[in-house]
């Protein structure tokens, strides 16, 4: 499973999930633009959610607030990149 979300703060996310059932590992790669697909994405930053998550959408779901989290430390608190609410 994977995913292109954004803008976050200015940042878009590359998410992506891999493994096999029962367990699953999210992943996610932070861009500056808005990527083609998660493979080729040019990247600021490269995560890895927890592992062992029992259905995809629970580890893209973790990667994706890793990823979010993540880009909260870089901007700090310059709340007007984006309105609130975004990404939830």
């Amino acid at each position: 499973m994977e995913r292109i979300s954004g803008p976050y703060k200015g940042y878009f996310i590359a998410a992506y999930t891999v493994g096999n059932e029962p367990n699953f590992v999210g992943y996610a790669k932070i861009c500056m633009t808005e990527p083609l697909d998660v493979w080729n994405a040019a990247t600021v930053e490269k995560l890895l959610s927890a592992t062992g998550f029992r259905t995809e959408q629970e580890a893209l779901a973790a990667a994706e607030r890793k990823a979010r989290h993540t880009i909260a430390e870089i901007v700090g608190s310059w709340d007007h990149v984006t309105g609130a609410g975004a990404l939830e």
